[in-house]
């Protein structure tokens, strides 16, 4: 009884840690509940794997036709086994196990679990909305991806197994596999955990639009300007100083040859980033605040994240050089007025 009280118990631990509704706590929820999505995928895979190896021949040309019948690659099955977002992709893409809004879900909330759990990255505005996604999400799973062999345990039950069954009111081991068992597993982990997907969009949405607004404040600050234009300039040829300047510099090329160069570069469209792409994608963030379904909120979310994350880190690294260098300033200044 072990494996099934190892999903139902740890998606229980969930649900604590969101009721908490403290940061730590969808931290720690997020992290469970992305395991409890990786336990069901691995055990649907490997029935589902060792149901099609029971039909593998042993001799040519049979087995050309076998391996050519199977919905998945040997790599993609190897892939599988050994990491997450491959498995999503085989139970979606080639075996139809789990729905579309499910796989970008699953994805998406496990790239925000990585970096919660690998660099401690807590996105403190959106974090307690993801997971509860999540919780609904994966609480969906269970049934989708149901648990189908459990060992019962031997008598008495332990104090554990006892006070499991009492929780989720049944009677006894027996009960524990069927589809009503399954429903009454869901019904009761849901209860309480509300979510509603127009508070979703709005947070996924205002979390976006703030730290656009906030990027190009900083770009300002860092240009000490107000001027849209030179803001924008100065966001531009950083990149292609990056990219092109400092090595046609190096190369001997100087003014007026350098600011062609530079328009020739802009002209061209190289610039990765624009003051024209952050507009639009504020305008694509407050539309977020409309999609009809959490998973296309949260795949237009991931999409502007990912183009936008860099640029905050290179702003982030870009304010920190520049304090540290106010900092020296105003100490050589206060050294020299002793």
């Amino acid at each position: 009884m072990v494996n099934i009280r190892l999903i139902y118990e740890q998606l229980e631990a969930g649900k604590r840690q969101l009721l908490d509704t403290s940061l730590l706590g969808s931290r720690l929820a997020l992290i469970l509940l992305d395991n409890v999505a990786e336990l069901l995928m691995y055990r649907a895979l490997t029935i589902q794997f060792g149901f099609d190896d029971s039909f593998r021949p042993y001799g040519e040309p049979a087995l050309s036709e076998w391996s050519k019948r199977r919905k998945y690659t040997p790599e993609e099955r190897k892939a599988a086994e050994r990491e997450f977002e491959p498995k999503t992709h085989i139970l979606h893409m080639r075996l139809k196990k789990i729905s579309s809004d499910d796989f970008i879900i699953l994805n998406t909330c496990h790239r925000l679990r990585n970096e919660a759990f690998h660099s401690g990255t807590l996105r403190e505005r959106i974090l307690q909305q993801v997971s509860t996604l999540l919780f609904t999400t994966v609480v969906g799973l269970t049934l989708t991806l149901p648990i189908q062999a459990y060992r019962l345990p031997n008598p008495p039950l332990s104090n554990e197994d006892a006070s499991f069954l009492e929780r989720f009111g049944f009677k006894s081991a027996h009960s524990l596999i069927s589809d009503q068992a399954r429903k009454q597993f869901a019904e009761y982990l849901l209860a309480d955990v509300l979510f509603d997907n127009s508070v979703f969009t709005s947070t996924l949405s205002d979390d976006l639009s703030e730290r656009i607004y906030r990027v190009i404040e900083t770009l300002g600050y860092l240009g000490e300007t107000e001027d849209r234009s030179q803001i924008d300039r100065n966001l531009q040829y950083t990149q292609f100083w990056r990219q092109l300047g400092a090595k046609l510099v190096a190369d001997g090329v100087r003014e007026p040859e350098l600011e062609g160069e530079y328009q020739k570069w802009q002209a061209d469209g190289h610039a990765r980033f624009s003051l024209r792409k952050l507009d639009g994608w504020q305008r694509q963030a407050k539309a977020i605040g409309n999609r009809p379904t959490p998973a296309g909120a949260l795949a237009h979310y991931s999409g502007i994240d990912k183009r936008l994350a860099p640029l905050e880190d290179d702003i982030g690294e870009a304010v920190y050089q520049y304090e540290k260098q106010i900092d020296a300033q105003i100490e050589h200044y206060r050294l020299t007025k002793r």
